[in-house]
């Protein structure tokens, strides 16, 4: 009996089978690690003394030592000029260093002395889609074609890759155009648990940010100067979009499904559409990978089929289609794979030689990293591979156990099975076969879920049972929508109408995942036995999250969009599930803006608030509808959580203003949150007992505060540490430099929140300290009566 290919591989134990792809691909991974975790200096030292035992090692010779020795060495080397000697970094550098460079230019060297803050005009290529945002400035990736620095010549005319924040007429991909800015590196995230938007910007090779001057607005020097197989790409997505959104409601989260599940697209879709996908783990369907490229590969050659095209044909027309889909679709990273591995399947099946999966998801992981060595720190490829590979390795002893639990006895002939029995044991192996795919890639996808979304979800097994039926089918639909739409928009019409019922169904069991008690739980680092308290630096919104004993408080709940950007990223990495209390010390949209978005994610307690709601409208609308309201009054203690109170002091000046001035107890450390004082108000503090105000941390803002007045203020709290949060919106909320020698002079800390980033302030009873997120090495203990920095 002679088994057809892929039934003797599967019949043969993976132990048994021969993996080439595989020690190349560990030999690359473990180069590319290498360089990105160690100094330049080192690694060069290094890699000939790992090198050389593996080249002199016989058995290792004899089993690819050598060959593992080349690939590590090749690929440490690939990703040293990607990453760190990469152009875009030295230009980078070029623009922070206060020193002289040199620039090339036709005619000779310039030397450029202190670039920071000088003007540069700027041409280049745009080489991606142009994305506009809601405030109507333009961004876009541009490569760099010259620099001229306006009083000295061309600084580079290497061709890196820029960010470009634009002002002007609209361009679109493809147009060469010059302006006039200033060069900008990004910052790094002021608070943890957000998005490392820099460091995800120079994993794709861009360094440097070009802000435009509104005044001088930038120009258009040429059209159609891009790749055009890409431009051709762009126009395709836009003319699918424009097809699959006929005779349906523009913005509604039907439709931003149907986009997100065909061609992956969801920047236009609604605020928190993403969220339940997220919670119940089918956030998947959004990203175009295999499901997407298997099933246009599987329409593709039946279409090639039906029309009696040869088989080399067929596969060599086959996957220049998959790869196009991919561009089209905005090259993910799981596209990317799948048509990688589909491609290598194709080729092995024209020439008859069929590897195993396993060396095929290898040689697609190695082919990619060869091409970008920084794809291995991407989130989207560490997802892809990690889910395959788990389905490659455990869905098949899933299948087969659940299979065996309802299976026709072998002793009984095939001939006495009825039709209906044979119906449901063929069922039940369809169903076998689908919840052993479903199981094996949640067990796949659970480490890179909690390390990058801190998200473990139970309900993501249940939901994707019947979520990924249904995005195929919506796939499906999109695809007819699509073909109908070429020679009938009507015919188009119909079948978006079919799919928007489709995605309504798959949108009510996703959301209803998502509402399953327990169905979801974030996680976090280990809990302190004692309070921990951080203050998030959110320009001029107002947040600070306080941990004691597994438990957490907020004070204030910040505005609608740093709730969003900051403080949920910030509790999720945190593992909040539940927020015990929440203290409103001001009724203001900078204070109480953001409570209904956190009270749709978690479970609050108590919200304590000022008793006189304030004149801002949004402050009132939302605490009116909030639940667990409960008014504090001047001179009352609130405890809040173990080993944590709030103490509202009496201030007639403030309590009319809604504002709660608050001295909180984290254990033995005393904190006082105070406003920006005005006369008034300090005289009210100043009347309060020393006893009542005295405090060892003093968080206020001193941007546009009179020294010599607040200097009293101060002197009679007698802290140890002022913290001072800064509005970078407003032109008097920056604090003044003499704070730093008028401090130190009084035996005080200060720290700026705009230098210091968030701030934690642990109440360790053994050794008190403060915490600086942006400065990271950067620690004051308040273990001695004066603060002391280490």
């Amino acid at each position: 009996m002679v088994l057809p290919v892929d039934a003797a591989l599967k019949a043969i134990p993976l132990s048994s089978q021969r993996f080439p792809f595989f020690g190349p691909l560990v030999a690359a991974i473990a180069g590319i690690l290498l360089v990105s975790e160690l100094k330049p200096v080192w690694w060069v030292s290094v890699v000939p003394l790992i090198i050389l035992p593996l080249v002199l090692v016989d058995p290792l010779r004899k089993r690819g030592g050598v060959c593992w020795a080349l690939t590590f060495l090749i690929f440490a080397l690939l990703h040293f000029w990607s990453w760190s000697d990469a152009p875009g970094r030295k230009l980078a550098e070029v623009f922070e260093s206060p020193g002289s460079v040199e620039g090339t230019h036709a005619e000779g060297s310039h030397a450029v002395a202190d670039p920071q803050g000088r003007e540069f005009v700027v041409r280049g290529v745009i080489t991606g889609e142009p994305k506009r945002a809601s405030s109507g400035r333009t961004s876009f990736p541009m490569r760099v074609e010259e620099i001229q620095e306006l009083s000295d010549g061309f600084l580079v005319t290497a061709p890196v890759t820029v960010l470009v924040d634009w002002e002007g007429e609209p361009p679109a991909y493809g147009d060469r155009v010059s302006f006039q800015a200033h060069p900008e590196r990004f910052p790094p995230p002021p608070n943890p648990g957000s998005m490392d938007y820099r460091r995800w910007l120079e994993r794709h090779g861009i360094y440097t940010e070009f802000r435009i001057d509104p005044s001088i607005p930038g120009r258009i020097l040429e059209h159609g100067v891009g790749n055009p197989l890409f431009a051709w790409a762009l126009g395709a997505r836009h003319w699918i979009e424009a097809i699959l959104s006929t005779d349906l409601p523009k913005d509604s989260p039907e439709l931003s499904a149907i986009k997100g599940i065909t061609l992956g697209v969801t920047e236009n879709a609604p605020d928190g559409f993403t969220d339940d996908f997220r919670f119940t783990g089918t956030m998947h369907l959004f990203a175009v990978s295999g499901l997407h490229v298997g099933m246009l590969a599987v329409i593709v050659w039946f279409v090639l089929k039906l029309i009696r095209v040869p088989r080399l044909w067929g596969v060599a027309m086959t996957i220049p289609i998959l790869f196009f889909y991919v561009v089209v679709t905005g090259m993910k990273m799981g596209s990317i794979r799948s048509a990688t591995m589909a491609s290598i399947l194709l080729c092995g099946f024209v020439l008859f030689r069929r590897s195993p999966l396993l060396n095929t998801l290898a040689a697609s992981a190695f082919l990619q990293l060869a091409w970008d060595t920084n794809s291995l720190f991407s989130a989207g490829w560490q997802f892809s591979y990690s889910v395959v590979l788990a389905i490659l390795i455990i869905a098949a002893p899933i299948e087969h156990w659940l299979c065996h639990l309802w299976a026709p006895d072998p002793f009984i002939p095939p001939i006495m099975i009825t039709p209906v029995e044979r119906f449901a044991f063929s069922t039940w192996k369809h169903v076998a076969g689908l919840v052993a795919v479903s199981a094996s890639a949640w067990v796949g996808s659970l480490i890179p879920t909690v390390a990058y979304f801190h998200l473990i979800s139970l309900s993501a097994f249940g939901a994707n049972l019947l979520a990924v039926p249904l995005a195929f089918l919506v796939l499906s639909l999109g695809a007819l929508s699509l073909m109908s739409g070429c020679f009938s928009l009507w015919i188009a019409g119909a079948f978006n109408n079919a799919n928007w019922l489709v995605t309504k169904l798959l949108l009510v069991i996703v959301q209803g995942s998502a509402m399953i008690p327990g169905g979801h739980w974030f996680v976090g680092s280990p809990h302190a036995s004692y309070p921990e308290m951080t203050i998030l630096d959110l320009r001029r919104d107002s947040c600070a999250v306080i941990r004691s004993h597994g438990e957490f408080a907020l004070i204030n709940a910040g505005g609608k969009r740093s709730t969003t950007g900051t403080i949920l990223p910030f509790l999720e990495s945190s593992g909040v599930n539940s927020l015990k209390d929440v203290l409103i010390t001001k009724a203001d949209a900078a204070d109480v803006g953001g409570l209904p978005t956190l009270a749709r994610e978690l479970k609050i307690g108590r919200i304590g608030i000022p008793r006189d709601s304030g004149r801002s409208f949004v402050a009132k609308s939302v605490l009116s509808t909030a639940k667990g309201v409960q008014q504090l009054y001047p001179g009352m203690s609130w405890p809040i959580l173990t080993d944590v109170t709030a103490e509202i002091l009496s201030s007639p000046s403030l309590a009319s203003k809604a504002v709660l001035p608050t001295r909180l107890s984290l254990g033995e450390l005393r904190v006082l949150l105070l406003p920006r004082l005005s006369p008034e108000v300090m005289t009210d503090v100043l009347a309060l007992p020393q006893k009542a105000i005295r405090s060892d941390i003093l968080v206020v803002p001193l941007g546009g505060s009179a020294i010599v007045s607040m200097l009293e203020v101060i002197r009679r709290i007698a802290p140890r540490v002022i913290i001072s949060p800064v509005d970078r919106l407003d032109r008097n909320g920056f604090p003044s430099r003499e704070w730093n020698s008028v401090l130190s002079g009084e035996g005080i800390y200060f720290l700026r929140q705009d230098e210091e980033g968030a701030i934690t302030i642990k109440a360790d009873p053994k050794n008190p300290m403060i915490h600086s997120f942006l400065q990271s090495g950067h620690a004051v203990s308040l273990s001695k009566k004066q603060a002391t920095p280490f």
